[in-house]
């Protein structure tokens, strides 16, 4: 017996009892789950390169300022899943950076009375008009519903909501709307007149000009960086530059090493037709690091669509790593689907699945889920050869096993001698052999096969090979096979009609 606390010697009478924590039979150790959200700070109290820990929408807005892109990230993945808790980080603007502006240009005069609308940055905002008004009158009245606390969105409301306003023009009939942020990233916020027939003014055009002239990306390196040795297994990129996804998923690669074991799974959203998507999922067509979701035109902005995703995924995920994300609903993108006219086609969301794409179910009734959740992974990194898509579950489940079994190994062997098999300490408590060695990763296998992580282990388990190092006598060399429990993705019929 391998007593701690009772000395081998000890000749009073009475029963002693020391004791010892060990691993239940049959049970798990349970991965941890933490995220963090890295983007850009524009204003608030936050420090640039400092680490927030469990942020709310509350404290969100006074650290990164009253409709920023990363207030409005972390309260829709706290609204998403209010249960999750969430970090974040953050960089300061590059110098020089510019906002985002689109111009709406009313002309025309209102034959009848309406209420027109318009969707700013994902936000409804209405505006009544009466017979006769004039294009002036009609873009002034659209302004004041912007910038009026109504029954429509107060200021402080919208630009909290969407982080833009809305000014009247010097010629009395172009409103500009345009961010309050600077970078790049602004780009991505969405600005339409409501296409429903019940939002038309007769007699009333609108003209709308995408100035994209955002610019400026800063380099969320530091970011990274602060994030030290703290284990996150799923990063919101608020900044969906190529840059920096590129630096996100080198971060997520070293972190993924045998030597560091934190595996990092990275969200991020892009806004862009079929063909700037491919392009992009084409720079990252080996890893399994990354899931993006691409859409043309829609009405959500990029962050809040990668917070509620990564909210909805990384929960799911860690419940259940070999569980396919399909039908899992993204509440808080639900209305901001892209128009029918700009919603990729079944053929379309083919080619993005193969290059890399996630893709997203939209339903008629505007709520929406995810459709196929895969990582940007096309090649193998080593052979170069195409792999096809390469479901999120897949590294999912290696994660989880390996975090499960190096939790039991430390659980079960940390202070172990190693014997050869044979030796009479064979079945001794505290020593292990290449073949108990073998016996518990059986074992183990057989309880994640139970979870449905994984599975063949009747096959794979005795293939596993335990070797004693050649020239260490205190190291152990082995290989683990593992099959990747599969998902009934695709079912294919002939269906035989009798005649």
């Amino acid at each position: 017996m391998d007593f701690q606390q009772i000395p081998g010697d000890w000749q009073v009478p009475g029963s002693y009892t020391e004791i010892q924590d060990v691993p239940a039979q049959g049970t798990l150790a349970g991965m941890p789950l933490r995220c963090v959200i890295v983007g850009q700070i524009s204003g608030g109290a936050a420090t640039p390169n400092t680490v927030y820990t469990d942020v709310t929408p509350t404290q969100a807005v006074q650290l990164f300022g009253v409709g920023s892109a990363m207030a409005q990230a972390l309260r829709a993945f706290s609204k998403e899943v209010p249960t999750l808790a969430v970090d974040a980080v953050g960089v300061a603007p590059v110098t020089g950076a510019v906002a985002a502006t689109v111009t709406l240009k009313f002309s025309g005069a209102a034959t009848s009375g309406a209420t027109g609308a318009a969707v700013l940055g994902g936000r409804r905002i209405s505006y009544a008009v009466t017979s006769g008004m004039t294009a002036s009158q009609v873009a002034n009245a659209f302004v004041a519903a912007c910038n009026t606390a109504s029954a429509n969105v107060a200021t402080t409301d919208l630009k909290a909501a969407t982080g833009l306003s809305a000014t009247l023009g010097t010629d009395g009939v172009t409103v500009t709307v345009q961010s309050w942020e600077k970078g790049a990233f602004t780009n991505d916020f969405d600005v339409r007149i409501s296409s429903a027939s019940s939002d038309q003014v007769p007699g009333i055009s609108v003209a709308i000009t995408w100035n994209n002239n955002g610019a400026g990306s800063p380099d969320i390196t530091p970011a990274l960086q602060a994030l030290g040795g703290t284990w996150y297994t799923d990063m919101v990129l608020q900044l969906n530059d190529q840059a920096n996804l590129g630096a996100a998923v080198q971060e997520a690669k070293t972190r993924k090493n045998a030597m560091v074991a934190q595996d990092l799974r990275i969200w991020a959203a892009f806004r862009g037709t079929q063909g700037q998507i491919l392009n992009l999922t084409q720079a990252f067509s080996t890893s399994e690091d990354l899931v993006l979701i691409g859409e043309t035109a829609p009405r959500w902005s990029t962050w809040n669509a990668a917070a509620i995703a990564a909210a909805q995924g990384a929960q799911s995920l860690n419940n259940d790593p070999a569980r396919q994300l399909r039908g899992l609903p993204l509440n808080g993108l639900a209305g901001l689907a892209p128009d029918p006219a700009d919603q990729f086609s079944p053929t379309q969301r083919n080619v993005l699945l193969k290059a890399g794409c996630t893709t997203l179910q939209i339903n008629r009734d505007g709520t929406m889920s995810f459709e196929r959740v895969i990582t940007t992974r096309q090649m193998d990194p080593q052979s170069q050869v195409a792999t096809g898509p390469w479901d999120v579950m897949i590294p999912a489940i290696g994660a989880r096993v390996r975090y499960e079994w190096d939790a039991y190994f430390e659980a079960t062997y940390y202070n172990a001698k190693i014997a050869d098999e044979g030796s009479s300490l064979e079945n001794a408590p505290g020593v292990a052999t290449l073949r108990t060695l073998k016996a518990s990763w059986i074992a183990q296998s057989l309880l994640y096969q139970a979870q449905g992580w994984i599975d063949d282990v009747a096959t794979l388990g005795p293939q596993a090979v335990f070797e004693r190092d050649a020239s260490n006598r205190n190291r152990v060399n082995a290989t683990l096979p593992i099959m990747p429990m599969g998902s009934l993705i695709v079912m294919a019929n002939i269906l035989q009609v009798q005649v």
